[in-house]
């Protein structure tokens, strides 16, 4: 198991989720200055808009997930390098590495303000890193010292006032990308200047000019914010309509204008002229507005000494209303008990409505085919399409018809060693549903699959009866596996926690509620995997051990909304 994967991706949540305090979103405002320095057509932007109390939430997290040591490997190839830019930036992952043993180092060494605001946008090509500052001579010797033991010679200037330090890393071909940060009214700046820039780019990204029109001129993130319901202390968003405006040139953009000397740089200056042409421009801008944008934001969240609790939203905007449509006709059903963080081990659940995939592939495939496209690369890919034939599916799918959603879970596990030491099911609590629009229907199929299940009759009251007899293979003492049927709702299960939970399944209707919900307790799950190294004789990694020791909850559902497809996010962390 990659537990630093699991660990990444509840890191990534989080962040996804930095606000301070829950607010209502209908009251959110946007009163950081430094957005004026940001342009309305930036392709990418972050911004955490509000104090985030990095201080609190950094010693929450367990060292493993800090990534403490993960740079090991990487800083010791680039310190092997005889290249100074690779020298330069071994050093700086280095001294990040090493300030990740605490916060207060984290802090000496990149001079944050506890109270953390950030900013992250692009002009044109151009990255833009701004974050609020509390000691800038920090942040200047941490980076002026790698700089030194790379032998990089960099320069301090000034425009207007304004000091920022220049480190050239000197390219193949004698291509120089000159490192560029700055300080200007306790908010660092971190930036690139290189060819693809101007000067008058440089003096924006240092916020010594403001944008002719900047991102609060706009009403984009006050509309983002309204209604996704976002609570405006931290909000980002990819803009697909600014990166293929750029790609088709078809109105003029400071990212096209880069993107071309970018293709100049690269000697082919051509290569995207097979988009640019007056059909390829309209035809890819029409199916770009369709889906606008990708945007997420942070909902809600508590963090104090000993827990966090973070909530965000992430949005792939569609205007597209006759896809949603069709793509939520295959919603299903996914039980209650699979929706939230709710003490489970592990949960997944998948609602989808069978019978209306193929139906929904087929309009799909329809839609794309009779599509009248100009654009040449369009009509081409649409002329491969024409000889699909989706009925294969449609055959495979109609053994399954009626069904509109399967779940699992697991509450409770406990594994013991065998006489070889190797590991095996001690105590199991775990419960399994189909739903069906028939299920009477569906057991009826399964028996004819089964012949183990012919025998059985499971009651209409609801009763559970027990299907061990049925099962070809030993069972651990005093594991009692049961099978219902609840309403609509099938359920196989074992232990108290889950008989529980089946139980009510019965006053839940059969509706077209979700699409795909999962859930983990990092915790409880480290439990028995430690136990199967302890068995197997393994040396349990340290890793496990931080995750084992740190009680942490994930939930993520995907749905299928008027909006676009949303994917809701929650974590909880909670210090031992």
């Amino acid at each position: 198991m990659n537990t630093k994967l699991l660990a990444g991706c509840a890191v990534a949540v989080a962040a996804g989720a930095i606000i301070y305090t829950q607010t209502d979103s209908s009251t959110a405002s946007l009163e950081l200055a430094q957005l004026d320095y940001v342009p309305a057509d930036t392709a990418l932007f972050y911004g955490q808009l509000k104090p985030f109390p990095y201080s609190k939430y950094f010693n929450l997290i367990p060292d493993q997930m800090k990534g403490a040591d993960d740079f090991t490997p990487l800083i010791e190839n680039l310190a092997a390098s005889n290249d100074n830019n690779a020298q330069f930036l071994a050093s700086l992952l280095d001294q990040y590495q090493t300030s990740l043993a605490s916060y207060e180092t984290l802090k000496a060494a990149w001079g944050f303000a506890d109270d953390y605001k950030a900013l992250a946008y692009t002009i044109g090509l151009m990255p833009v890193l701004r974050y609020q500052l509390e000691d800038e001579t920090a942040l200047f010797n941490t980076i002026n010292s790698s700089a030194d033991k790379a032998g990089i010679n960099f320069t301090t200037q000034t425009i207007e006032g304004v000091d920022y330090n220049t480190y050239p890393l000197v390219l193949e071909n004698d291509i120089t990308l000159n490192l560029i940060v700055s300080v200007k009214d306790n908010w660092a700046t971190i930036t690139f200047d290189t060819k693809l820039n101007t000067i008058k780019d440089l003096r924006l990204a240092l916020a010594i000019d403001k944008p002719t029109k900047s991102l609060t001129q706009t009403a984009k993130l006050e509309n983002y914010i309204a209604n996704y319901s976002f609570d405006g202390h931290s909000i980002a968003y990819i803009d697909h309509v600014e990166i293929a405006n750029a790609i088709t040139a078809r109105t003029p953009s400071r990212l096209g204008e880069m993107l071309d000397e970018l293709l100049k740089e690269l000697g082919d200056p051509n290569a995207l002229e097979v988009a640019r042409t007056p059909q390829c421009q309209n035809d890819i801008t029409n199916l770009v507005s369709y889906w606008p944008a990708s945007v997420t934001g942070s909902t809600y969240i508590q963090v104090t000494n000993s827990d966090a609790h973070f909530k965000a939203d992430a949005i792939f905007q569609s205007t597209a209303t006759d896809i949603i449509k069709t793509l939520k006709s295959v919603r299903g059903f996914v039980p209650e008990h699979t929706t939230k963080l709710d003490g489970q081990m592990l949960s997944f659940a998948y609602g989808a409505d069978i019978s209306k995939i193929p139906p929904l592939l087929n309009i799909l495939s329809s839609t794309f085919k009779k599509a009248e496209f100009e654009c040449a690369p369009l009509v081409a890919l649409q002329q491969q399409t024409q000889d699909s034939n989706l009925a294969a599916l449609s055959m495979m799918t109609a053994m399954a018809n009626g069904i509109q959603g399967v779940s699992v879970s697991i509450q409770d596990l406990a594994l013991e060693a065998d006489a070889n030491q190797l590991p095996q099911l001690k105590a199991l609590d775990a419960l399994i549903t189909l739903s069906a629009t028939d299920p009477d229907n569906l057991l009826f199929t399964a028996k004819g699959f089964l012949p183990a299940l012919a025998e059985l009759e499971i009651p209409e009251n609801g009763d559970a009866i027990s299907v061990n007899a049925a099962i070809p293979y030993p069972l651990p003492a005093g594991l009692d596996i049961r099978l219902a049927k609840k309403g609509k709702h099938i359920v196989l299960f074992t232990g108290e926690k889950s008989a529980a939970i089946a139980n009510t399944l019965s006053e839940q209707e059969l509706e077209k509620n979700g699409f795909l919900t999962s859930a983990v307790d990092l915790s409880s799950l480290m439990t028995p995997v430690i136990e199967v190294f302890k068995m197997t004789g393994q040396v349990i990694p340290e890793e496990l051990e931080q995750l084992k020791n740190q009680t942490m909850s994930v939930y993520f559902a995907t749905d299928i909304k008027d909006e676009g497809i949303v994917i809701n996010s929650e974590i909880k962390i909670t210090k031992k």
